[in-house]
């Protein structure tokens, strides 16, 4: 093989490397079920859209009393959303969503490149930990922001330590400003250039600059609807436990309760080995790197949300350090060989195989609508699925009233069922309840000591419940209560008492198939 067709194939094996990722990433964004914290945005930006004010109380839940203010910290999300969804449909937000996730791989992939990776290893980093998007960019939360700016929070921070120009890190003020309305998530991007003044200053080099933005940062969250009590609220929602919160589980409980895969569990452990590995044998020592990547680590271990910015670091650090690995083996005169006989052959047909079977992927799973699935086992995304025949016969028999139904379908009832219902308890959680409140209403929910105690201390006059969470068969058991929609998934209770005044004189069987799309 002479030196030019060696160098043609190589050519065509980098372009082919190239197009793997970026089908990689766009099938890793195709997930299309709606994701629950969704229809929370929108009930608020109907609100304020409609509204004469802002909303700064409740009206959503008949839980008394909630908390007041209601500190919404997602509240520009929801603003941006309902205009998008109401002129575009669900096609703006999934495009929106598919915006920001390329945003997002293409961030990570200019960090490794002014790190001093190679264009191949660059795009290697982001197909090696391209699960973070999978993970991050359910459609649509208001996570796509945070998801978003980190990376770019990088860039912008990794190249100012590199070159010692710190005129761009001004860009990270105004970017704090709409970052912290959107998503409260900003307080990742707070912790990442204190991380950076840290590091810095652990190994003598110009750290001040970091501190000058950082403080700047801080001080532009003041630019809120809420003021200084905004800070109140994230305070407590940061530090707070959420024992009943799936993803806020570590990875050991979260596993153990099946709430991660196998594979999701091998794949966290084969990237951290990568990770150890390429340090290890490069006798790493930058010391703001190495912190960021350790703290982020700790944090993904603890709660398997945060894994996403472990994965984003590995993907933006780590390709410097391949490509040095592989620069030395190419120095090599037995591998020069065999890459040459063999290695190019085999890479090509690889990457070929794996094209092909991305490109089935992603035309498979593409779609620009908002899926819901009305029963288990409808879609094949994961176990989520919402109460839509539930609600389609509340609807259809004009029951109102106080709602009392499953913390993940909440945020479902207040796009579709406010106002003529107000439920307990929805995916605002801290936003809204108490502490107090949201523990005895999973003690409900789980059918623990006391399970009754929030039936009495907030009556409903409705229960919407999955047929698969311990309370059901003791509900079942209830006189005062009567059972009269169920399908596979869910079952919907009127109250004894309401039982004429609504007219419904029996139970119904679900009949839904097939999956809709948003309402």
């Amino acid at each position: 093989m002479t030196p030019e067709e060696l160098t043609a194939k190589e050519s065509r094996l980098k372009a082919g490397v190239g197009l793997l990722v970026l089908i990689t990433v766009l099938d890793s964004l195709a997930g299309s079920v709606a994701d629950p914290d969704l229809w929370g945005y929108l009930a608020f930006g109907r609100l304020f859209w409609q509204g004469s004010r802002f909303p700064y109380h409740d009206v959503f839940s008949y839980v008394v009393p909630t908390l007041d203010p209601w500190i919404y910290h997602e509240w520009l999300t929801g603003v941006l959303f309902y205009p998008l969804y109401q002129s575009l449909g669900a096609y703006g937000l999934q495009l929106l969503k598919y915006g920001l996730g390329l945003a997002a791989a293409g961030f990570i992939y200019l960090t490794a490149l002014k790190r001093g990776a190679s264009p191949v290893m660059a795009a290697l980093g982001v197909w090696v930990v391209n699960l973070f998007l999978v993970m991050g960019y359910s459609p649509v939360r208001a996570q796509v922001f945070t998801y978003a700016f980190f990376p770019l929070y990088l860039y912008l921070l990794e190249s100012a330590r590199i070159t010692g120009r710190w005129r761009r890190l001004w860009f990270l003020v105004p970017i704090q400003v709409l970052w912290c309305n959107l998503h409260g998530g900003f307080v990742s991007g707070l912790g990442l250039i204190a991380l950076y003044a840290l590091g810095e200053a652990l190994c003598r080099r110009p750290f001040r600059p970091y501190l000058g933005i950082l403080l700047a940062s801080v001080l532009v969250t003041l630019v809120n609807p809420y003021g200084p009590a905004y800070w109140n609220y994230i305070f407590k929602a940061v530090t707070m436990p959420r024992p009943d919160i799936t993803e806020w589980a570590s990875v050991i409980y979260a596993y153990q309760r099946s709430l991660i895969t196998s594979f999701e569990l091998v794949y966290l452990a084969a990237i951290i080995a990568f990770a150890v590995s390429l340090i290890w044998w490069a006798r790493w020592r930058e010391a703001t790197p190495g912190l960021a990547l350790a703290v982020t680590l700790y944090l993904g271990l603890r709660h398997i949300r945060h894994q996403v910015f472990f994965m984003m670091l590995v993907g933006a650090y780590l390709p410097v350090l391949a490509t040095a690995y592989f620069e030395v083996l190419g120095s090599r005169p037995n591998f020069k060989a065999v890459w040459q006989r063999l290695g190019l052959k085999i890479s090509t047909l690889l990457v070929a195989f794996m094209l092909v079977v991305s490109t089935y992927g992603f035309l498979r799973d593409f779609s620009l609508n908002l899926k819901i699935p009305p029963q288990p086992g409808v879609q094949t995304e994961g176990s989520l699925y919402y109460p839509v025949g539930a609600i389609n016969y509340i609807i259809k028999h004009r029951l109102s009233g106080k709602l009392l139904l499953e913390f993940i379908w909440g945020e479902y009832a207040l796009w579709t069922l406010y106002p003529q219902c107000r439920v307990a308890v929805d995916g605002r959680y801290e936003a809204v309840y108490s502490q107090a409140t949201a523990q005895a209403y999973f003690d409900f929910l789980y059918g623990r000591n006391n399970w009754e105690q929030f039936l009495e201390h907030y009556p409903p006059d409705m229960l919407l419940i999955s047929v698969r969470v311990p309370v059901y068969p003791l509900i079942l058991k209830e006189s005062q209560w009567r059972l009269v929609y169920s399908d596979t998934g869910c079952a919907l209770f009127l109250r004894s008492d309401r039982l004429a005044a609504s007219g419904v004189l029996g139970p119904s069987g679900g009949q839904t198939a097939g999956t809709t799309s948003g309402p």
